[in-house]
């Protein structure tokens, strides 16, 4: 018997903890191409080249059935998605208990999803968020964003970090049950929020990382980087030859990427996919069930605000 989204959020068990007669199988790779992606912890959905919506895996809540309409950009949280309409409006579906589906009014250039709750840049580089973000009963956001303007932001799974204009990172939120720890200094083009670690693409191309640690996930390799994904306990990134280095967690295989050239990467939990130079999507780790497929057509790049995310509890981008 399954136990529903947001149950299984709450609890924070693992699906295949939920799911009776959960198997280990094997990633494959997929020849299909897509437009911008994202995963949550057990649903996807893309924009496809046409700039509508397509969304697959659980849908208990409607996470998984996206309004017709045009988008730029989507993300996914555990229970609920939300885009970036062309227009500049947000969009959200799915659960609504935590008001996390509740988007403000006004123009946004990017939407960051989390557990329970959203964030968004909106166009003149402040941020906001709705929903819950504390443990407690009331449906309110305690963590408010700093002041300042931002040019990106990432939502882990109850903290979030953004990049200012200066290129300084800053986190705020919870970090288990404490402020999260405070990033290095130094200029950064990209970071990225894990479950309880954080990384971050440094100007000269250099990574680093914060945070939790008991995996070796915020121990970087060296070299230099195009850019970087942090996971629920390993991180992956693509180097400035193409290649991909994964560090961290590996129980499922989640951290041993296949050879080739690559664009982009994405670390989820179990599993990692990536958009190999030809446009292709590889993943590899471990697909804890099926989940629906996306339809077998054809779409442009992988991109999703500088980073892929795959879709959640499967490795299989269908083939």
């Amino acid at each position: 018997m399954r136990t529903n989204c947001l149950e299984a959020a709450v609890l924070g068990i693992a699906v295949c903890l939920a799911v009776t007669g959960c198997e280990h199988e094997s990633a494959t790779s997929s020849k299909l191409f897509f437009g911008q992606i994202s995963a949550g912890k057990w649903h996807s959905c893309r924009v496809k080249i046409d700039n509508s919506v397509a969304c697959w895996g659980r849908n208990d809540y409607g996470q998984s059935t996206p309004p017709e309409d045009s988008f730029e950009q989507v993300d996914v949280g555990y229970c609920h998605s939300c885009g970036v309409k062309t227009d500049g409006s947000v969009a959200c579906w799915g659960s609504t208990m935590f008001g996390e589906s509740a988007p403000p009014t006004g123009a946004f250039e990017q939407v960051s999803a989390g557990t329970f709750f959203t964030c968004g840049l909106r166009t003149d580089g402040s941020v906001e968020c709705w929903g819950k973000d504390n443990l407690m009963e009331e449906n309110i956001i305690l963590y408010p964003p700093p002041d300042g303007i931002f040019v990106q932001i990432s939502v882990g799974s109850r903290h979030r970090c953004g990049i200012k204009t200066d290129s300084t990172v800053v986190c705020w939120g919870l970090y288990i049950d404490a402020p999260p720890p405070i990033p290095p200094e130094g200029t950064f083009e990209q970071v990225s929020a894990g479950e309880r670690h954080s990384c971050g693409l440094r100007t000269d191309g250099t990574i680093a990382c914060w945070g939790g640690d008991d995996h070796g996930q915020s121990t970087p390799p060296a070299g230099t980087f195009t850019q970087v994904s942090a996971g629920e306990r390993h991180t992956c990134g693509v180097k400035t030859d193409g290649t991909i280095a994964c560090w961290g967690w590996d129980k499922y295989g989640q951290s041993i990427p296949p050879a080739g050239a690559f664009e982009q990467v994405s670390a989820g939990s179990t599993h990692t996919c990536a958009i190999a130079t030809d446009g292709s999507v590889i993943c590899w780790g471990y697909n804890l069930y099926d989940l629906t497929p996306p339809p077998a057509v054809t779409f442009g790049h992988v991109s999703a605000g500088g980073k892929i995310e795959c879709w959640g509890a499967t490795t299989i981008p269908w083939n």
